[in-house]
């Protein structure tokens, strides 16, 4: 057994959490998930504090007092309240009780920062009277365009998934005449696209007579992480300014991005994650170097467009919380740093 299922039990039912594929944001939760740790809706967003006795079939059918203010969290799995022992434990829930406002989660996990939007706008006609965003995220941003380069163009952003949604769509949308073209000619070739080559232009492909057009791709990650967050800050802009609502951009913690002492459970949670396939070509990509990047850029950015920036990895470099166990991941809280986190939020963005 993982350690972590030994030191947290319940990270075994969010590995178990498989991928929903959906239209536009690409994947979400599955829906109505029923557990002791996580309850999602018939949309796959995760319940505040779900209560089979309510039988409720969405998030927005939740029981808000009337003198409740509506806000909304958005983010990527760590505001989405992976690891959370239950639903009361995630970040909106704990904002929710201590605060005027009433936050809905609409959150995803492995959500890049323009999947947030696409997500959050899906939802919207439901947050019409809406007084509040909160955006919990950046991490995702910050390693996709390293680990998936070279693959987009300039503002389209890497996501999860993406080359199984690319192979699955060319086994479905390649005609037979051009699969058994490539099988026949293929080695002869090489150069050829045969997803694109058709019976008119076929002569033009195979003699390579097209004019040679620059790509339209960044020059390199660090300049499509730029392009990137300039993009999703000036969407989150126009959405202030359109629905009248304040918009707080809050810069998540990581691991390796706070300078908090770990303590024993994070370096033994830690040096098991990374010893996971696939998982050290991530790790290498959040570094310090990263953070300083990343974070320059959203201090940039959202002082450019009128959105509140907010960094918690600052706070959480504090001493007071070196011998703090907090986090469960190098991504995700446990419960007692999300109460922290909740409390520092409420102190700092809610009056």
């Amino acid at each position: 057994m993982l350690k972590k299922y030994k030191l947290a039990p319940q990270t075994k039912f969010y590995d178990s959490m498989a991928a929903n594929w959906k239209p536009f944001i690409m994947f979400s939760q599955f829906p109505n998930l029923r557990s002791k740790f996580c309850n999602t809706d018939a949309n796959g967003l995760r319940f505040n504090n779900f209560n089979n006795k309510n039988n409720f079939v969405s998030i927005f059918d939740e029981n808000v007092k009337t003198n409740k203010k509506k806000a909304v969290i958005v983010g990527n799995s760590f505001s989405f309240g992976e690891g959370a022992t239950s639903d009361s434990q995630t970040i909106s829930n704990l904002l929710s009780e201590n605060s005027d406002y009433h936050f809905y989660n609409l959150s995803g996990r492995g959500f890049s920062g323009f999947q947030e939007i696409t997500n959050f706008l899906l939802h919207s006609n439901y947050l019409r009277k809406l007084n509040k965003i909160i955006i919990i995220s950046g991490c995702n941003d910050a390693f996709l365009p390293y680990y998936k380069k070279n693959m987009f163009e300039n503002f389209l952003e890497p996501i999860h998934g993406y080359k199984l949604f690319k192979s699955s769509m060319k086994k479905t949308a390649s005609g037979w005449k051009n699969r058994l073209a490539k099988l026949l000619l293929g080695n002869i070739f090489k150069n050829i696209n045969w997803d694109r080559i058709n019976r008119l232009n076929w002569k033009n492909e195979i003699s390579n007579r097209f004019e040679k057009l620059e790509n339209n791709v960044p020059k390199n990650p660090d300049e499509h992480l730029q392009l990137i967050i300039e993009n999703n800050i000036r969407h989150w802009s126009v959405i202030s300014k359109g629905m009248n609502v304040e918009v707080d951009f809050v810069l998540q913690p990581v691991g390796t991005w706070t300078k908090k002492k770990l303590t024993k459970e994070e370096n033994d949670l830690f040096s098991e994650e990374i010893s996971m396939e696939g998982q050290e070509i991530i790790y290498k990509h959040i570094d310090i170097k990263k953070y300083n990047f990343m974070r320059e850029i959203l201090k940039k950015t959202t002082s450019q467009y009128g959105i509140n920036f907010l960094d918690l990895n600052e706070y959480f470099s504090h001493d007071k919380f070196n011998e703090e166990w907090l986090f469960l991941s190098r991504f995700h809280f446990n419960d007692k740093g999300n109460k922290y986190l909740s409390d520092y939020l409420l102190s700092k963005l809610i009056s």
